[in-house]
């Protein structure tokens, strides 16, 4: 057996696609009456959302409740004294976390720019969606998911879209990355969280309406392009690992990252997206090859862009997944070993 890091903390991650680009993140599946297998279509659990599902205003979630959280901030001050306040997302969010901290809230209205990884606000163009769900599917009918994974892949696959009450057969033209972010949204669709809540989103609205800049890191297209282009060995290693899973580990996971994030907790993100797992010997190449375009690459052009942002004269609240600031090769850890000080923002008492 070989024993490696597997990063599978999509919620706190920066692939915003996994979170929050499908409809069947919220609380559209809490009901559990039924122990029947739904009989359910792809289509039902992968649609995707579009700009006209958005609310035509700003929903205002700085006055609908109190909330004491504290996530992870910190100010980074470049030679010229531009600000980059930088601050993990977590991509689906409860209400009860709003209002955000008055440091959160002070960061956005002293930033010039907002920078994040994708504008989900703008992903609704009827060109990108229509590839997207063209992308999902094979083009030949007679190719199968099961031609793709591993016979161990898919009977974990299969096993774990039964805890959702979900069939295998609903899925079978599509593409590993398509199912695999259906996979991603299960235990979110049964959570208290919802993508609509998250961060970035919360930000990009505000931003849009006060007509700040926005600046994307990535982008959804570059986010679709970096899933698809994933082997069928790393789709077959993250299909495996669910095998020993459940519904309640799942929603009490996502409860336990929601409580790091809302409370600063890096060592546990960094700890619980770094899990260690046993996999074949044949999955070395397909975890470093997850490891290396899921995080490390894209941390590096991460921090070189807080780089940019540094030596010009506009000051930017900075908002990626949490995770990527966690660890040796993260954000924080890349930018002090280029020399700049971090300073983590402490939070005042009421």
């Amino acid at each position: 057996m070989y024993t490696n890091k597997k990063r599978k903390v999509a919620v706190l991650c920066a692939v915003v696609m996994t979170a929050v680009m499908f409809g069947s993140c919220g609380n559209s599946n809490k009901d559990d009456s039924s122990s029947k297998k739904a009989d359910v279509s792809a289509a039902d659990t992968v649609t995707l959302s579009t700009v006209k599902d958005e609310p035509d205003e700003m929903p205002d979630l700085d006055t609908t409740g109190e909330s004491d959280i504290t996530p992870a901030m910190w100010t980074v001050t470049g030679e010229n004294g531009t600000v980059v306040t930088l601050t993990g997302s977590m991509h689906a969010l409860k209400d009860s976390d709003y209002p955000m901290p008055k440091e959160l809230r002070d960061a956005y209205d002293n930033s010039d720019i907002i920078a994040v990884e994708a504008d989900i606000t703008e992903s609704g163009s009827i060109t990108f969606q229509s590839a997207m769900l063209a992308a999902m599917y094979y083009d030949d009918t007679s190719d199968k998911l099961s031609n793709h994974i591993s016979k161990k892949a898919y009977e974990a696959l299969e096993k774990y879209l039964d805890l959702y009450t979900l069939d295998i057969s609903s899925y079978s033209n599509m593409r590993p990355w398509a199912v695999y972010t259906v996979v991603e949204n299960l235990s979110l669709a049964k959570s208290d969280l919802s993508g609509d809540m998250g961060l970035d989103k919360y930000f990009l609205m505000k931003a849009h309406n006060d007509d700040k800049d926005v600046y994307e890191v990535e982008g959804m297209e570059f986010q679709f392009n970096l899933f698809a282009e994933l082997s069928d060995d790393v789709y077959s290693m993250l299909f495996e690992s669910r095998e020993n899973a459940t519904v309640e580990g799942d929603l009490d996971e996502l409860e336990k990252l929601h409580d790091a994030w809302a409370s600063g907790d890096l060592e546990y993100i960094e700890n619980a997206s770094n899990e260690e797992i046993e996999t074949d010997d044949k999955y070395a190449a397909a975890i470093e090859e997850y490891q290396t375009k899921i995080y490390t690459n894209r941390n590096k052009v991460m921090t070189e862009s807080v780089e940019e942002f540094l030596k010009g004269d506009k000051n930017t609240l900075f908002i990626v997944g949490a995770a990527h600031y966690a660890g040796d090769e993260g954000i924080i850890s890349q930018l002090e070993k280029d020399g700049y000080t971090v300073e983590r923002v402490e939070y005042k008492p009421d």
